[in-house]
């Protein structure tokens, strides 16, 4: 029964993402009004979804970070592919790029990938 004020002032992480899952990441992101950085895109290494950057409100983390919103590639053991957030550098202006620094690759060798996992 959160919303999303009561999340974003929660000061344990894992509290917080516990409770941003059990909201759902895509209504968490739009509640929240988290700020889009550029447009979605197919996610290279996860054919047939897509990747979406967003600007974390600053009084979050101790430092400046984005959230790199995917889906996990792999089905869960119901069929549901989960939807997720992955905190990021706020440096990273591009899904791509903060999909390949997730996984400790550049955004060229990312987008060689036939599924990332």
């Amino acid at each position: 029964g959160w919303d999303t004020t009561r999340i974003l002032k929660e000061p344990n992480a894992e509290v917080r993402r516990c409770a941003i899952e059990r909201l759902g990441w895509d209504r968490f992101v739009t509640d929240a009004g988290l700020a889009q950085v550029g447009a979605a895109v197919e996610d290279p290494g996860n054919p047939g979804q897509t990747l979406a950057l967003f600007d974390v409100p600053a009084a979050i983390y101790d430092e400046p970070v984005r959230v790199l919103l995917c889906t996990n590639g792999t089905p869960e053991r119901d069929g549901v592919r989960r939807r997720f957030g992955l905190t990021v550098p706020a440096s990273i202006g591009d899904p791509v790029a903060a999909a390949a620094w997730t996984f400790g690759l550049n955004p060229s060798q990312y987008r060689l990938l036939e599924r990332a996992t």
